[in-house]
Formats: structure tokens, sequence, C-alpha cells
């Protein structure tokens, strides 16, 4: 399903010291597309979400779809609280996001410890922050060593979105 992904590959310390070296000198610029309309995107095709809630720190509201299209692997965004983003439409694609929709005033049950039904082909990372990581199973099993390493040698949880895009090659700004 997956076939058209290129994954970055070669010694995973290299790689982390590369993508840090990226962030940190601010030249790793993805190409992002506008998340105008989540209706449009083919759920299956959605690898990993960044979702921030609407106190989140960073920016509130924000999401970030990593989709992968019969071209290439392409960055969406979309602000739910600042711009004019569906959430529900979004919701609809990835209903797991229901779990932490604050929208109606209601504290999300995650905060309290509270039971989250995540589909067996999700995986889910706490990035801090009220700020949540999902991304395919299929896609945590060929980027959980690089994640790892990342995370043990200088790397924090809120650059992981951006990671996994870097090491599944999304497309990037010239």
């Amino acid at each position: 399903m997956y076939s058209n992904i290129i994954f970055r590959t070669g010694d995973e310390k290299f790689l982390v010291a590369e993508f840090l070296h990226l962030r940190e000198n601010q030249l790793l610029k993805f190409e992002v597309a506008s998340l105008e309309n989540p209706n449009e995107l083919v759920a299956d095709n959605i690898l990993a979400v960044h979702y921030a809630d609407g106190g989140a720190q960073g920016v509130a509201g924000a999401v970030e779809i990593l989709y992968c299209s019969q071209q290439c692997v392409k960055v969406f965004y979309g602000n739910y609280v600042y711009d004019n983003l569906d959430l529900d439409a979004v919701i609809e694609k990835i209903p797991v996001l229901e779990y932490f929709d604050s929208r109606g005033g209601l504290i999300p049950p995650y905060l309290f410890g509270g039971e989250i039904d995540f589909p067996e082909d999700w995986g889910y990372l706490y990035m801090g922050a009220m700020n949540h990581f999902f991304v395919r199973k299929i896609i945590l099993d060929k980027t959980e060593t690089f994640i790892n390493t990342l995370m043990n040698n200088g790397g924090r949880s809120w650059q992981v979105f951006d990671a996994v895009a870097w090491f599944c090659m999304a497309q990037q700004n010239s």
C-alpha cells in the first residue's frame, strides 16, 4: 500500500545528527499544502498526525498531516483555532481525534488518565504541552529505531512529527 514511500537509510546516529543539524540551522523546510478541504483526503493515505489542543503550547489548534499521495509524501497544515479548518471533517478521517477535542468546553478524558480506544493500526506519542502525535503502525515499524535514537541523542518529543516527515522523505522546499 505504501510502496512509493522512500525511507532514509543508513546509520541511525548519523541520520539523527543530520536531522538535528538541519533543524538547529533552520534548513529543514517542508513544502506545506493547506488543509482547506479535509474531505478530499483519503483516510488510508494519512501516515501521521500532529494534533495540538485548543490550549496547547506552540501553535494552539494546529493540525499537521503526513500524507502519502501517488507522487510523493506531503505535509498538510491547518488550524481550527486561528484559521477556518473544519475539525469535524478531520475527525471523520481520523476518528481517534475526537478523544482530544475540547471545543465543547469539556476537558479531554486523557488529562485524567481516561481510557482511549486507539485503533490497533495506529501508534501514539504524547509530545508534551497538549500536543499529540499519531502514526500508522506500518510507518512506526519503519521509523521507531530512528525515533528512539533521536530521543536518546538530544532530540525532543515536539520534533517527532518533523523527524518522521523527514525520514519518510516528505516534499521539501529547495
